[in-house]
């Protein structure tokens, strides 16, 4: 499964989840993205992965260790819809879900990003393993 199957399939699992908040990609510019909802925004992307040496003869196969962020914009830290509750919320929907083709996603951090005129934002990064071969017919 590629990059952008596997956002996707994350992307879809949170709209149905959280149907109150905008959920999508992260936006192309994020320096333009202005959270326009009255509640919250959760924005996924891709951080980038690990692949493991690989030990078969004749070809490559490999483990791809793939992460992900999602990271939350609300107008609240504590408070019910604040990023607090959102972190947690999202932590119990995706641990365990495993897009097609892949290991089921696992929590490997959450952090603070930042906080501008009450617009707090804070990321929670997941991990799953996919394989990678090489394709023989090239």
């Amino acid at each position: 499964m590629n990059i952008r199957d596997i956002e996707n399939a994350i992307i879809e699992k949170l709209k149905t989840a959280f149907p109150e908040v905008l959920v999508q990609g992260f936006p192309d510019k994020p320096v333009e993205f202005i959270l326009l909802h009255p509640i919250g925004a959760l924005l996924v992307h891709y951080q980038g992965s690990n692949y493991t040496s690989t030990d078969a003869l004749g070809f490559v196969s490999q483990e791809n260790k793939k992460e992900f962020s999602i990271t939350v914009v609300t107008r609240n830290l504590r408070k019910n819809e604040g990023a607090y509750e959102y972190i947690d919320k999202i932590k119990a929907v995706l641990t365990g879900f495993a897009p097609d083709g892949c290991s089921k996603l696992s929590p490997s951090k959450d952090f603070f990003i930042s906080e501008k005129a009450g617009i707090w934002q804070y990321g929670i990064n997941f991990t799953l393993t996919t394989t990678n071969i090489q394709d023989l017919e090239i």
